[in-house]
């Protein structure tokens, strides 16, 4: 948050500063620019400035208007764990109750807007962009807050929520069309006097800064985890609030679905995120939507360990009565690969969502690949768009990782075209992991020359922990303190840089470095080796044991992460570098495979590892000359400051079965196969 002070005493620094701004806003920009000093422009834009001087005032004169001057104001508030804020949530107590009582309001210049006719929620303003209706997207911040903040998370009655246009009047009048509720309503400049009353009745005129020390010192409840999430498909309440771009991409798919049968060309919805942008939340809102209106909806993805996660996790969370069994042939009939779709009949599959799509194959391959399917010879994406009456693909473009993975955003646009169908594309832009660090993402994509950007060093924010170790033991004794103080579960990943074979008895010691000797996350491990099976390393606390590769450690994310960076990616002549010669994977030392494929997919598998922490990442490299380089760029290590400050609520799932393992793990050859990799 940049500022705190209550109503009284900012109304006294809405007077003009001697230029454009009053001294309210000139003290909000030196915030702003404190704050957001390691951005390349710490400045706040033009339409932020323009809000602080001219929508604000509206606010402080309402609350002292009604006698609310006590009440505390405070200003772009940070929303936990995204890179978000609310312009303003008021702090104070309930004029009946005496309990806390908040106001979440979000401030627009518009005097125009209208509603895109296939997105109840999209609005436009002038020449700008589609966005977010604002009363949804106050909604949704005041859901957000209950999910993650302690003080509301069972008390959703305590925060209400409000949208002030201030110099809109009838222009507007199409944004009433929106259901309003308790936590959104719409107030124009036709009803100043409606939103003063509102705010009278949310707040006493007793003073609020108890009520704002509550809030700014909350606990945060954490999301769930994917495996959680989607085993709560089949709940009736929301399991994420979505946000603006989330929620309007959630808007547009409903539509589609809505009208594919009345409509006359079929359309392809591909949405393109980040990691951490919240494609995870669309696919689990989708599913428990579509499935409570009685549709029927199929996940699907190109990954053994996330799909074989995703189907234990439904099966673990079955009602009560319901024999395994049954659970799971439920479970493997919701959750799929994508190679089981090409023997499927034209639209057989009323909603496909395609996860992962980075990981869609240029064909089909496998034992479970009918003969006729593979000689049809027709491309994997093909397969699953003509399965799908509505099929969608979520993805990004930087996390594909074999050879034979095409999946892209460019890819998926010209298969659609070729199926005679219309691609639908949304982006997510958001940031909802690294504590919404999207300064983080953006860091970690220049480290690794993801686009034409020169390393810098990395400067925190506040939202993520970023270290370097010295040594795997210094990695490891970290991440252990983590989990000792329960400060979160951790995990510890690695380049594919050392063999990785099936052990006959116990476990292999096969990641060696200096001395350090870890096994990778086991196939198939021996009943007494105490290690989980493939499926289970990124959610079973045994995991912590073995060393995780990029094909378990994608799709799941961590509290605490350790990377390894190996001897296939490293510094020389000024640049990073990816040295083919030190890879384990058997993909990419095929010799068809070319030196541009390698560089590429290794940058991409790093990519992943590197963006799997939720609150804080340990960096290692084995390689000292790169190691002297990550220090220049790294600030941070594992011996520098305490770690009391990320202690912080998880949010308890229920989970009956926990204790459930399959009866037999996979073997080597069927993960391969599940895959879609050629087993030699």
């Amino acid at each position: 948050m940049l500022l705190r002070k209550s109503a009284a005493d900012l109304k006294l620094m809405t007077t003009p500063a001697g230029d454009e701004n009053s001294h309210l806003t000139a003290l909000l920009i030196e915030r702003h620019r404190n704050k957001y000093k390691g951005r390349a422009n710490p400045d706040p834009d033009a339409g932020l400035i323009a809000s602080w001087n001219n929508s604000l005032p509206y606010v402080i004169d309402a609350l002292v208007a009604c006698g609310r001057g006590a009440v505390e104001v405070m200003l772009e508030f940070d929303m936990p764990g995204m890179d978000s804020s609310a312009d303003v949530v008021l702090a104070g107590e309930n004029p009946t109750t005496g309990d806390l009582s908040y106001v979440v309001v979000e401030l627009k210049q518009w005097d125009s807007a209208r509603v895109s006719p296939d997105n109840p929620v999209a609005v436009r303003s002038g020449h700008s962009g589609w966005k977010l209706h604002p009363v949804r997207q106050v909604q949704r911040y005041c859901d957000y807050l209950v999910q993650h903040l302690a003080p509301l998370h069972e008390h959703s009655h305590r925060i209400a929520g409000a949208a002030l246009l201030h110099n809109a009047r009838s222009e507007v009048r199409d944004l009433f069309a929106l259901e309003e509720s308790s936590h959104g309503r719409l107030y124009t400049a036709d009803s100043l006097e409606l939103f003063q009353a509102f705010l009278a009745d949310r707040l006493s005129p007793s003073p609020g800064g108890r009520a704002a020390d509550v809030l700014a010192n909350a606990d945060v409840y954490e999301p769930p985890s994917s495996s959680e999430a989607f085993s709560r498909a089949g709940s009736p309440h929301p399991v994420f609030a979505l946000q603006r771009e989330q929620e309007m991409a959630f808007q547009s798919i409903r539509r589609v679905v809505e009208e594919a049968r009345e409509s006359s060309r079929k359309k392809v919805v591909i949405v393109r995120g980040g990691p951490g942008s919240g494609k995870t939340a669309l696919a689990v809102e989708l599913l428990r939507t579509l499935r409570q209106e009685g549709r029927k909806v199929v996940h699907a993805s190109g990954s053994y360990a996330f799909t074989q996660n995703l189907r234990q996790a439904a099966i673990r969370s079955r009602p009560r009565g319901v024999r395994y069994a049954t659970a799971e042939a439920r479970a493997n009939r919701d959750y799929r690969f994508f190679n089981d779709f090409g023997k499927e009949r034209a639209d057989s599959v009323p909603v496909l969502i395609c996860d992962e799509a980075h990981r869609i194959r240029a064909r089909s391959r496998g034992r479970q690949v009918p003969k006729w399917v593979y000689q049809r010879a027709w491309p994997q994406a093909d397969e699953l768009i003509h399965a799908a009456q509505v099929p969608v693909f979520l993805l990004d473009d930087w996390q594909s990782l074999g050879p034979d993975e095409v999946g892209s955003t460019e890819y998926l646009i010209e298969r659609a075209k070729a199926c005679r169908c219309e691609p639908v594309v949304h982006t997510l832009p958001g940031m909802y992991r690294a504590g919404g660090s999207v300064k983080f993402r953006e860091w970690v994509t220049e480290l690794l020359s993801l686009k034409a950007a020169t390393p810098r060093a990395w400067e925190s924010d506040g939202r993520i922990d970023v270290r370097l170790a010295d040594s795997p033991l210094e990695m490891e004794t970290f991440l252990e303190k983590c989990v000792r103080e329960k400060l979160g579960d951790a995990r510890m990943m690695a380049g594919f840089c050392w063999e990785w074979e099936k052990p006959k008895d116990g476990l292999r010691l096969e990641v060696e470095i200096d001395g350090w000797r870890k096994p990778w996350n086991a196939l198939a491990p021996a009943p007494d080796s105490g290690a989980p099976t493939t499926s289970e390393w990124a959610t079973d606390p045994q995991g912590f044991g073995q060393v995780g590769c990029i094909y378990t450690a994608q799709n799941f994310e961590f509290d605490w992460s350790g990377v390894i960076i190996g001897p296939d990616l490293v510094w020389r002549n000024g640049e990073f570098a990816v040295d083919r010669t030190k890879t384990h994977d058997d993909e990419l030392r095929k010799k068809k495979v070319t030196d541009h494929q390698v560089d590429r997919l290794v940058r991409n598998a790093y990519h992943v590892l590197l963006t799997r922490a939720r609150r804080g990442i340990v960096i290692y490299t084995q390689d000292e000359q790169t190691r002297n380089k990550l220090r220049e760029l790294i600030p941070g290590t594992v011996n520098d400051s305490p770690l009391s400050s990320f202690r912080r609520r998880k949010k308890i799932g229920v989970d009956r079965y926990a204790g459930f393992r399959p009866s037999r793990p996979a073997t080597r050859k069927e993960v391969w196969e599940q895959e879609e990799m050629t087993f030699d």
